[in-house]
């Protein structure tokens, strides 16, 4: 897949403090059931997303700084889960958080800012639950939200109005 780090198969690795950056595809690619706990890291400038979780991986992503990547800070999909905790995501090319197909992630105290599309767009049937979040300075809305999905939110704090 071309990815600085990929883990899949149940695989439960500690990434912790490394810079993560260049990937022809994306930094960190988690995928058929993969866990993990990626910490303290620097993760930038990768093709595609930044940290690409899917297809009922669980890990959890804690102080990483995910920014100017060419995609989505993180993308998560197909059934991904994940605690996103303390993160900073920013100036990257689409949204800082991408979350649809029926994934359903718990984000907490991120600071989701200046990028180049939205902050935080959950669509396509997924659900999500924002707890503390800062979503500031983005080129388009801070928090999208398609029909049909369903978000818990509770002090999250958005630059701009929720659509649905």
């Amino acid at each position: 897949m071309y990815s600085g780090v990929e883990i899949s198969s149940g695989s439960n690795p500690k990434i912790r403090r490394n810079n993560i950056w260049g990937g022809q595809n994306g930094g960190i690619f988690i995928y058929s059931s993969g866990l993990g706990f990626i910490e303290d890291n620097e993760i930038y400038d990768n093709a595609m997303a930044g940290v690409w979780i899917m297809t009922d991986s669980n890990p959890t992503l804690r102080r990483n700084k995910i920014h100017d990547g060419r995609d989505s800070g993180i993308r998560i999909s197909n059934g991904g889960r994940g605690l996103l905790e303390e993160n900073d995501i920013s100036r990257n090319a689409q949204a800082g958080v991408l979350i649809y197909d029926y994934s359903h992630p718990i984000l907490r105290k991120n600071k989701i800012f200046e990028g180049f599309a939205v902050g935080i767009a959950v669509i396509n049937h997924a659900s999500a639950t924002l707890e503390g979040n800062q979503i500031f300075n983005n080129r388009y809305r801070g928090l999208f939200l398609a029909f049909g999905v369903n978000v818990k939110m509770k002090g999250t704090h958005k630059d701009s109005h929720i659509f649905f």
